[in-house]
């Protein structure tokens, strides 16, 4: 698994891990199948990533992004929570950057970096938002156990 080089990484870690446990305990099923395909496409992104060629583009962690975006998709279609529109169009603005830095590495590779933690703490935000006591009621799932 990739190791944590920065405070950002570890920051961001640490808040994925938090999300989880809060979805687990306070959330309802919507909340507790984003946040652990969360964290199952990062467990899964680090394990497949190639670390050969970091300068490529990475298709089978592209696979693992789209897949966690139709996730997001197939639950926003289910329940009305503005939290999951925002998550998966986070999530659907990952995959495209997937996708721009295949079309052209040269441009985009400092800008994919930074763009992938800004996006993934973006992701964060809403779903802590769907968590959050009051920001969630319109999620009929919320509160659920």
């Amino acid at each position: 698994m990739e190791q944590l080089h920065t405070p950002l990484q570890i920051t961001l870690t640490v808040a994925m891990v938090a999300c989880l446990v809060l979805a687990l305990w306070r959330g309802g099923p919507s909340s507790r199948l984003a946040a652990g395909g969360m964290v199952l496409g990062s467990v899964l992104s680090a394990l497949v990533q190639d670390r050969a060629h970091l300068e490529a583009a990475q298709w089978i962690i592209m696979g693992v992004d789209a897949a966690y975006l139709a996730l997001l998709l197939g639950l926003a279609w289910r329940s009305p929570a503005a939290w999951l529109i925002w998550a998966a169009a986070f999530q659907l603005a990952q995959t495209i950057t997937h996708v721009s830095f295949a079309l052209n590495p040269e441009v985009l590779g400092r800008a994919y970096v930074i763009g992938s933690y800004v996006l993934f703490a973006a992701l964060l935000c809403a779903l802590f938002a769907g968590l959050w006591p009051g920001l969630g009621r319109h999620d009929p799932d919320a509160g659920a156990r």
